[in-house]
């Protein structure tokens, strides 16, 4: 059934990314509703152009004038220092009339909701927010929209529309291999964040897999070397699923990439919306799809959203930008490299030639066909290039950029065609001043009555309203188009055309600033000083296990405060009536009995205890953490020692009773928690869940200085990546307690008995 906006349903937004100013026109002009965009500072986008103060005024600017949204990413973790100047930037923007922040830290979101309650907030993907609990965590911070990560299905997109929270979800670009939010791989490898905006992007590095057997390690056999490297998603022919299942904003990732990139994207994807919501038959062509990975494409998938995991959803040949195939090399010689072309070929356009080892590249120049130069060649022809890159015959080549298309995309982002309909009225008295009034589309008004312009009455030729609205039809050189004219004269008036002409001109400049500034502004309010804590004892020491070796190591210490996220387990030593509690993890599609919890639904479920992994990082969280009654926080393994003594005075100076806050002071950290099973994607096909591959045997990933990285994979079949080497903090152990710190997290994943029973006599005998 076609439904059409209006049918009861929410306003569908298109959502562009704009890294540039150059972007951000694209985006505007090829007819997005919305765009998002990252300042200079806590954006999760460290690397792209981003805006200055300057630039971030002219950007809402532009964006409001011509009916669209700004939305300011501020998603990445604050440390204790970062969040008054976080704070002082969110007045910056709120003062300049953004429409929303995407925030990740709950601490930043929970001050802003606060004390600027009028500002919009929506919860990032970085929030990790991916089910029912997080859902009313985000509701309960005052998150009026929610960014559902890449992982979710389109039931699950669809189960979560009925929590009435409005939901924004990625239909096209680049994936990530990890949920985000819970990926620490650049960190470890590089000492850059992902979750600070920072990520070196391991997931598109070269990595072998092993498996572990008879005491020898065997390479497994894969089509490629990059095995975390996801395809590029793209879910045009999807878009009528989605805005069934009740999504509101459709986002395209790419704050990154060209301006020609979003203005191909943001094209396409308006023109497949706007058919959809008309009634109108729509099916992306051939052409449109070439047209997209032409742009950029490591291949395309619909990903987890529409069941497309495993090899469909995998790229492990190339990590970058394929191209479209262009032909094969038939010879070579010492001055030129001869292709027999399956597509154009033109100067200007970029190739690829494919080789084993490494492949090289470079732009055309000069082209020749039948020894004569020539501007190009065309399907099935035979031509020659500049012998600029190493080739040899029966090497495949592509096409990475398109000269001709490019200069079509160019032309496209340079362009001023999005018009806005405004009707106006003119009112004639003579002996009077003239009125100019104007109401656009959106029911936004102006009015204009000049201070030193009479009404002359009619000599001779009156003027008449066709020749006022001749006149009042100029407007090429702003955003707006006449929908409507009236005129109003009472007698018969003259006015000269120059007075005319001032008219439209005053009253459009008043209606462009009315239509610039969409949003009341109000003080903010004070920060208030809650209670901070709920716990009267600290837990002490807290220990996570995998198997009953390790249980039992720690119940042979006397250790009381004992968790697991292995089901089995629990069911079993809790059957036994042993001590242990459940600790359901980060990745939650049910919530159930549980005393721990690893992501944001865990405090809205009332969970005593939440690990690591929901990442605090400053007093503000803590202190939102608390209000939900939380007990017990872990704070984020990307808190090195003194940030958590920053931590903890910015509690003590905020006043309240400080919680019981613990460190991880040893564990294998999980560096990645995919939803995708790189083991089963190489040995079978990646859509199989229950495998027990990972049961069988062990398995691990080598990357190219020979570090190991072991998988340690869920019940729930998530792909868990473990650091190579555990975190080691015991020797901080007095420090930590000096800071305030009252309790420690122990967790133990590949030890066996005697490594665990080793961990835990150096930890007691730390704290003895």
């Amino acid at each position: 059934m076609i439904r059409k906006a209006g049918d009861g349903m929410k306003k569908t937004e298109l959502l562009a990314p704009a890294g540039t100013m150059a972007s951000l026109h694209a985006a505007v002009q090829c007819g997005c509703d919305a765009v998002y965009l990252g300042g200079t500072m806590f954006g999760a986008r460290a690397y792209a152009g981003n805006f200055d103060d300057e630039e971030m005024k002219e950007a809402i600017r532009y964006a409001h004038i011509h009916g669209v949204k700004v939305y300011v990413t501020m998603n990445t973790l604050l440390h204790e220092q970062e969040m008054d100047a976080a704070f002082s930037y969110v007045r910056f923007l709120y003062a300049h009339d953004v429409d929303a922040l995407i925030i990740q830290d709950i601490g930043l979101a929970d001050r802003v909701h606060r004390q600027l309650p009028d500002l919009e907030l929506h919860a990032s993907t970085q929030m990790h927010i991916h089910n029912r609990a997080g859902i009313e965590t985000a509701r309960r911070l005052g998150m009026k929209r929610v960014v559902l990560p890449r992982e979710s299905t389109i039931e699950e997109v669809r189960a979560a529309a009925q929590s009435g929270m409005d939901l924004e979800v990625f239909v096209h670009g680049a994936q990530c291999m990890s949920y985000s939010g819970q990926c620490l791989m650049s960190a470890s490898m590089f000492g850059r964040s992902g979750n600070r905006g920072e990520c070196a992007q391991p997931c598109r590095m070269r990595y072998a897999l092993y498996r572990q057997e008879k005491g020898q390690d065997r390479k497994i056999a894969a089509d490629g070397e990059y095995l975390l490297s996801p395809r590029d998603l793209m879910t045009i022919d999807e878009l009528p699923a989605l805005i069934d299942a009740g999504v509101m904003s459709f986002k395209i990732e790419g704050r990154m990439k060209s301006p020609e990139y979003v203005a191909q994207t943001v094209s396409l994807y308006r023109r497949a919306i706007d058919a959809y919501l008309a009634g109108r038959p729509w099916k992306t062509s051939k052409e449109d799809v070439r047209s997209l990975e032409q742009v950029f494409s490591r291949g395309f998938t619909s990903g987890h959203l529409f069941h497309q995991p495993g090899r469909a959803m995998m790229n492990p040949v190339r990590p970058n930008h394929m191209g479209t195939p262009l032909g094969i090399v038939e010879g070579v010689s010492k001055e030129r490299i001869r292709i027999r072309l399956q597509d154009d070929l033109r100067q200007g356009d970029g190739i690829r030639i494919l080789r084993d080892g490494e492949d090289q590249g470079c732009m055309v120049n000069r082209i020749w066909k039948g020894g004569l130069l020539v501007s190009g060649g065309t399907a099935g022809e035979v031509v020659e290039i500049d012998r600029k890159i190493k080739a040899a015959k029966g090497n495949r080549v592509v096409k990475t950029q398109d000269a001709q298309k490019q200069r079509e995309l160019r032309a496209l982002v340079e362009q001023e065609g999005r018009k806005t309909a405004v009707d106006l009225q003119v009112t004639l008295c003579p002996g009077k001043a003239p009125i100019c009034q104007a109401r656009d589309e959106e029911g936004i008004e102006a009015r204009f009555i000049p201070d030193d312009i009479i009404v002359q009455p009619a000599q001779k030729a009156p003027l008449q309203e066709e020749r006022l609205r001749a006149q009042f039809e100029k407007m090429s050189d702003t955003p707006f188009r006449l929908r409507g004219f009236t005129c109003v004269m009472q007698g018969p008036s003259f006015l000269a055309m120059k007075e005319v002409n001032l008219l439209r001109r005053k009253v459009l400049e008043l209606l462009q600033e009315k239509r610039a500034v969409r949003h009341e502004k109000h003080a903010p309010l004070p920060y208030p000083s809650a209670a901070q804590g709920t716990s009267a004892e600290p837990i002490g020491i807290l220990v996570s296990v995998q198997d009953e070796a390790q249980y039992r190591a720690c119940r042979s210490r006397n250790i009381h405060n004992i968790v697991t996220p292995v089901r089995t387990l629990y069911c079993q030593l809790h059957q036994a009536k042993e001590p242990i509690g459940f600790h359901e993890g980060n990745i939650v599609h049910a919530h159930g009995e549980a005393v721990m919890g690893g992501e944001n639904g865990a405090l809205s479920a009332g969970r005593r205890i939440v690990d690591r992994t929901l990442n605090l990082t400053n007093s503000y969280a803590v202190a939102a953490a608390a209000s939900f009654g939380a007990e017990t926080m872990v704070l984020s393994g990307e808190l090195d020692v003194p940030a958590v003594e920053a931590l903890i005075r910015g509690c003590h100076e905020r006043g309240g009773k400080l919680p019981d806050l613990a460190c991880m002071i040893y564990g294998h950290e999980d560096l990645m928690t995919s939803r995708t099973c790189v083991i089963n994607t190489c040995l079978r096909d990646g859509t199989k869940k229950g495998c027990h591959l990972c049961r069988d045997h062990q398995y691990y990933l080598l990357d190219q200085k020979g570090r190991r990285f072991m998988f340690e994979n869920d019940e729930q079949c998530n792909m868990r990546i473990l650091s190579p080497e555990p975190v080691d903090r015991i020797g901080s152990v007095y420090t930590l307690k000096e800071a305030g710190v009252r309790s420690f997290y122990l967790r133990f994943t590949l030890e066996d008995a005697d490594a665990t029973a080793h961990v835990l006599d150096e930890v007691l005998g730390q704290l003895a």
